[in-house]
């Protein structure tokens, strides 16, 4: 099960309790063993845990990399030769193997210890296998082998062992949630999502893990839903926060606010309207405010190719108390 937050792991230790087993249960079960139940993990027993979530990470970070490799080979990146070479298998580098470094964030579901920080380098090596090592000092190394079986499920091989693995991955705002399953093992990471550029050349190598985005400053729906209010009208400057529609879905109210200070475009949604999950339902545009000094102000801009004289004057208003600047851009 992976999105919400369950209790799999306590009930995993109920139904492995001897009197569980032999039948011996009833409506206090819980209350009259809560003290085997609930006990907190001995340190050999944290060790154990975190070895294991070291493992999962490991499998989870080769699984990636082959996910990512198969969409390559199914879609390359455009028919561009030599950007083509950095997407090859290995990819090619210099005078060295090509190297990544990704972090997760353990989410540890077994005690109160919080959350942990995994930091992974992977080295591609020229056989397709991947060399992972983990720590600051290298100290945990693994050669893994890894093939795409589709629809995220996988089979790894390491030191002579060989293992299915199922993932689930969501994003969830600039969150990356990973879910993996191995034999009796769960795990789940995150990962910090980048900032997302546009991206002009639609043939550009994107992973399969990403979603669909609008153009750059987008405001996108949350949840597929009815539209109940519009608080804002088109062209109207928003404040950082400030609620501009209200989504409604599953008899619960979603209040989509600006993400950031700019003006409203493209709002055109109204209320009674249905929209989908990530729809795009308004763009936000960066205010730009521009400071004047007394005078002019000559520039001129030189390329190789084009000379450009750009002339600035500047007009005062005494009524009002602002300065009012006007550009002419001359070619030559």
């Amino acid at each position: 099960v992976a999105g919400v937050p369950t209790n799999i792991n306590f009930l995993q230790k109920l139904a492995k309790h001897r009197a569980f087993e032999s039948g011996d249960v009833e409506t206090h079960f819980i209350e009259q063993h809560k003290d085997e139940l609930f006990v907190k993990p001995s340190q050999s027993v944290s060790a154990e845990m975190n070895s294991a979530a070291r493992l999962s990470a490991t499998l989870v970070a080769a699984c990636i990399f082959e996910k990512e490799k198969s969409t390559l080979k199914e879609s390359p990146p455009g028919n561009h030769c030599l950007l083509s070479i950095w997407y090859t298998d290995p990819p090619f580098r210099v005078h060295h193997h090509a190297r990544r470094i990704m972090e997760f964030e353990w989410e540890n579901e077994h005690d109160d210890s919080g959350s942990k920080l995994l930091t992974l380098t992977v080295t591609y090596q020229a056989d397709g296998n991947y060399l992972i090592e983990m720590g600051e000092d290298g100290s945990y190394i693994s050669e893994v082998k890894a093939t795409y079986l589709g629809e995220h499920k996988f089979r790894v091989e390491f030191d002579v062992v060989s293992m299915d693995v199922h993932l689930a991955v969501y994003n969830k705002g600039r969150i990356k949630h990973i879910h993996a399953w191995h034999g009796l093992h769960h795990h789940h990471f995150k990962q910090k999502l980048g900032l997302e550029l546009p991206d002009e050349d639609e043939t550009q190598h994107k992973t399969s893990f990403e979603t669909a985005t609008g153009p750059p400053g987008s405001v996108l729906s949350p949840m597929a839903g009815l539209v109940v209010k519009v608080l804002a009208n088109d062209g109207t400057k928003v404040e950082e926060g400030q609620p501009i529609l209200v989504l409604e879905a599953m008899k619960m109210e979603h209040v989509v606010k600006a993400p950031t200070t700019g003006v409203v475009h493209g709002l055109q949604v109204t209320a009674g309207q249905q929209v989908s999950d990530g729809s795009v339902l308004f763009r936000l545009q960066a205010v730009h405010i521009q400071l004047a000094v007394h005078g002019f102000v000559v520039q001129f801009v030189q390329d190789n190719l084009i000379h450009s004289l750009v002339v600035c004057s500047f007009a005062f208003c005494s009524e009002f108390k602002f300065r009012v600047c006007r550009f002419c851009l001359f070619m030559t």
